[in-house]
């Protein structure tokens, strides 16, 4: 048994030692066969790329010669084009815009040739030094190309310029005959009016001589005749008034123009002058005139002479606060007026104004009335204290003469001067009698007057 196990692992050796060889070779002999396979797969792949850019490259360099000539070609064709287009321009003006397109479209072409001709060369250095030589030498003839495009480009562009400015001179003359033509039309209007004003003239001046000097016009075409003859018909209205009172007609012891249209301050200022030395108006009255500071002068000029006038009357004018003052300095040197009227003027008088006049009617003793409504509440109390004491005056002056009167017993025509009322009327119906046993009569009625008169004031002093 023992030498049976040994046998058989003797036989297990040797199998396994014959086994091993075999293993070993079979492998090995694998192991050369796939580095052959290797080796030719890369001889194979080599050769395949080295067939594959041998192909590609001569496939390249027969389409970059095929492009090159076809832009040779094209840019053969387009010299010729744009020469073509250079006469046409030369001779057509109206088709401006199209050209500045092609030119612009020109431009871009240039720009892909030149990319196209940079990877020609680019190729071709690659491939042979022959054809770069080649591809510089067409690279130099199509820059030459391009110059020459360029320059054509630009003389079309200044051709261009040079029609535009052929142009812009033909609308500046068409502007300057218009203008022209406008230039003459107005000097020819103006012309024909002014022959017209010349014809109107001498007809008025025709009319005129046939009229007669001194009447005016019977159709007067401008507005300055018409207005000179208003003022005339003004005048020629007033004049017999304005006369009147110069001669110091006893008739007209009133000069109310008050709301006239047709009256101006000319003949308002002529009215006061004739006031200046009258002796018989009393009451002047002005209103709604549209009088003017000039006539409020002449007024006041008037005042220092006239001592007779008692009312002037001058609302609703457009006398400022100057000629209100210049009244009331004229009022120190008159006497006589005792109402006042200037209320609703145009212009406002203010503040300073009204102190002044409040200041002024301080001297002033016989003003009794005054039309003015004050804004400040100062002068307005001052004026009405100075009044109610000028109209207290009057009294005690109308009182003193009625007994001066009574002491040396004059008749009727004295008595009635002072108007005192009522008074008066009794004493006319006395007289008839005796004078001894009227004086004692009358002395104590006319003694009792006195007690009656104080009542009255009060109710006069608020307006």
């Amino acid at each position: 048994e023992s030498r049976l196990s040994k046998n058989k692992g003797d036989k297990n050796q040797e199998e396994k030692g014959k086994e091993s060889p075999s293993k070993d070779l079979a492998q090995k002999r694998d192991t050369k066969v796939g580095k052959d396979s290797k080796k030719e797969e890369s001889v194979q792949k080599t050769d395949l790329k080295g067939k594959a850019e041998t192909e590609t490259k001569s496939k390249e360099n027969k389409t970059m010669n095929n492009k090159v000539k076809a832009m040779e070609k094209k840019l053969m064709g387009k010299d010729k084009k744009e020469e073509e287009k250079g006469s046409v321009l030369k001779k057509e003006t109206g088709k401006d815009k199209k050209e500045e397109q092609k030119s612009s479209e020109l431009k871009k072409d240039a720009g892909k040739d030149k990319k196209e001709e940079e990877r020609v060369s680019a190729a071709k250095e690659e491939t042979e030094k022959e054809k770069k030589q080649e591809e510089i030498d067409s690279a130099s003839k199509d820059t030459g190309k391009d110059k020459k495009e360029e320059k054509s480009s630009e003389s079309k562009k200044q051709a261009e310029k040079d029609l535009r400015g052929e142009g812009k001179k033909e609308k500046d003359k068409k502007e300057e005959e218009n203008s022209s033509a406008v230039k003459k039309s107005k000097a020819d209007e103006k012309d024909k009016s002014q022959a017209e004003e010349k014809k109107a003239e001498k007809m008025e001046e025709k009319q005129e001589a046939k009229a007669g000097a001194g009447s005016s016009p019977s159709k007067p075409s401008s507005s300055s005749s018409a207005d000179q003859a208003k003022d005339d018909e003004a005048s020629s209205i007033f004049d017999e008034l304005i006369e009147k009172v110069k001669n110091n007609d006893a008739e007209v012891t009133e000069v109310n123009v008050n709301n006239s249209d047709c009256i101006n301050n000319e003949t308002l200022v002529r009215f006061t002058e004739a006031l200046e030395f009258n002796t018989v108006v009393k009451v002047f009255a002005l209103a709604n005139t549209r009088a003017d500071d000039h006539v409020a002068f002449a007024i006041a000029i008037m005042l220092k002479s006239n001592k007779v006038l008692t009312s002037i009357n001058l609302d609703s004018n457009h006398i400022t606060g100057k000629g209100i003052l210049a009244i009331f300095r004229a009022l120190l040197q008159n006497n006589t007026l005792t109402e006042l009227r200037f209320h609703n003027q145009r212009h406002i008088c203010g503040g300073k104004t009204e102190m002044e006049i409040a200041k002024l009617l301080k001297e002033n003793t016989t003003l009794l009335k005054l039309g003015y409504h004050f804004e400040l509440a100062g002068p307005r109390m001052t004026v009405t204290n100075l009044l109610s004491r000028n109209m207290d005056r009057q009294r005690q002056k109308r009182l003193q003469e009625q007994k001066l009167a009574q002491e040396r017993g004059e008749k009727k025509d004295l008595l009635e001067v002072p108007k005192p009322g009522a008074l008066p009327k009794g004493s006319p119906k006395a007289s008839p009698q005796p004078s001894p046993k009227a004086s004692p009569k009358s002395s104590p009625k006319k003694g009792g007057a006195p007690t009656m008169p104080p009542p009255p004031p009060p109710p006069l002093a608020p307006p």
